[in-house]
């Protein structure tokens, strides 16, 4: 089911499809992609039932419009960099959006978080896909509590920033920033500006050493040991 609630978008003629509850948004704008819909169309969603995060064991649960859980698809042409740069691209536009609408300042966590004082606030996941590029974005917003089991590392724009950002609110703000940010040739600077944990020793995925910045296709810097340049591009 498809709400009527008609969401300004950056991308004329490009439409937002907002449904009461679907698999996953990935999926939906996936098959938009595949039947030749125009860029900036979006796929939001209230609830997931396999919502997908950054790799195959990773799933992005959230209740009925508790989170901003939306899907843009990209057309490869519209997107003239190298791809590796795209999920640092996205989560400049998500922190610049959630900055916008409840003035709260996040990190970028290489390469597709957001964080607020430590804990996980958004999730960035993107896919190509033939000559599509499949934008996911999860926004934590109104929840006040999480599990026990996460709750540690979980936060929300609710109890963040307080108050009450709801996520088709932020969807418009985060469509703006968007279409900013992929033509934006101050993407890198922007996002070192908000890099977490720079200068600051990491161990991550079988990578370690200290965080030293960003090259100019978006691949992590990691001082090692030996005080190498160690280059991590996923």
């Amino acid at each position: 089911m498809e709400t009527s609630l008609r969401i300004p978008t950056p991308w004329p003629g490009a439409p937002v499809y907002l449904r009461e509850s679907t698999t996953s948004t990935m999926d939906d704008a996936l098959a938009l992609a595949r039947a030749g819909c125009p860029t900036g169309t979006t796929v939001a969603a209230g609830f997931q039932e396999r919502g997908r995060g950054r790799g195959q064991e990773s799933r992005w649960l959230s209740g009925a419009w508790e989170s901003l859980l939306a899907t843009v698809v990209i057309g490869r042409a519209d997107a003239a960099f190298p791809l590796t740069q795209l999920a640092l691209r996205a989560g400049l536009a998500v922190a610049l959006a959630i900055q916008d609408a409840c003035g709260l300042e996040t990190r970028i966590k290489w390469p597709n978080d957001l964080l607020s004082s430590g804990r996980k606030l958004a999730g960035i996941l993107c896919e190509s896909r033939g000559d599509a590029l499949l934008v996911g974005v999860g926004v934590n917003c109104l929840q006040r509590s999480f599990p026990a089991e996460i709750a540690d590392r979980a936060c929300s724009l609710a109890m963040a920033a307080g108050g009450d950002t709801a996520p088709l609110a932020l969807l418009p703000l985060v469509l703006a920033r968007l279409k900013e940010c992929l033509a934006d040739p101050g993407w890198r600077e922007k996002v070192l500006q908000r890099l977490a944990f720079l200068g600051t020793a990491v161990r991550d995925g079988g990578a370690e050493g200290i965080v030293r910045g960003l090259d100019e296709d978006g691949a992590l810097l990691l001082e090692d040991a030996d005080g190498r340049t160690v280059r991590r591009d996923r």
